[in-house]
């Protein structure tokens, strides 16, 4: 006869694999303190008492049709009525938790009450399962925002150095005009110290940037003056021709 095989954790994990999709209540043993017992348990009341007894009397049938033999039927029925009438006697002093009902002593009650439990675990557990994944999309949101306003805050560093950049390179006189005060509520423009200064002028002349510029605007404005020179008997003839046009009109009326 061959060896037994030996029962492995991945068996036992393989045959848990099925029930693990599922929520269901698993049996748990929990320890109460005798101090707990004596303080809060009470005795049940007499109908719930009556209930137990007709549970220990449905228990006898099962045990005594399990023996084959008509001997041992009536020895298990003995032993089984023994240990029903010891209970029996015992049950009007047996402490039970307060929370002890009726319906715990009701095959059909326990069963109904057993299938609402796992039907509300399972609901549990969905919900459990949904947060979890709102939870890790605000997570992961979180985490892209944190990301932008760190981009932000480099860009907005690279941006004043920048700035500060262009403004060691600016003009002097770029640099007085940011110096000159600005009222945002005011719509005039004002002009602030118009008085003409020597010493501005003097830098404008010898400044090649300033007269580079300069020689570009003459040319432009040359450049528009040419252009517009051929429109400016436009003027004159279209007043010539309105009046014509008068004149015509008058006539044929």
């Amino acid at each position: 006869m061959p060896p037994k095989r030996k029962r492995s954790a991945n068996d036992e994990n393989a045959e848990d694999e099925p029930n693990k999709r599922y929520a269901y209540l698993k049996p748990q043993v929990r320890r109460v303190p005798e101090k707990t017992i004596k303080a809060k348990w009470t005795t049940l009341p007499e109908p719930v008492q009556e209930k137990v007894r007709e549970m220990f009397q449905a228990l006898e049938r099962p045990v005594i049709m399990r023996q084959p033999n008509e001997k041992k039927r009536i020895e298990a029925q003995s032993a089984v009525q023994a240990v029903v009438r010891n209970l029996g006697k015992r049950l009007p002093r047996m402490p039970f938790p307060p929370i002890t009902k009726d319906s715990n002593f009701d095959y059909e009650s326990a069963l109904d009450e057993h299938r609402t439990l796992e039907a509300n675990l399972a609901t549990i557990t969905d919900s459990t399962d949904l947060l979890k994944a709102e939870i890790a999309k605000e997570e992961a949101l979180l985490a892209s925002e944190r990301r932008e306003l760190q981009d932000m805050d480099k860009n907005a560093k690279r941006a004043e150095a920048e700035r500060k950049r262009q403004m060691k390179n600016e003009h002097p006189i770029l640099r007085q005009l940011d110096a000159l005060p600005r009222d945002s509520s005011s719509a005039e423009f004002t002009l602030v110290n118009t008085k003409p200064s020597q010493a501005s002028l003097d830098e404008l002349d010898t400044d090649f940037d300033i007269q580079r510029l300069m020689k570009q605007l003459h040319g432009h404005l040359q450049s528009m003056q040419t252009n517009t020179a051929p429109l400016s008997g436009l003027r004159d003839a279209i007043t010539r021709s309105q009046a014509a046009l008068d004149l015509f009109n008058g006539s044929n009326d």
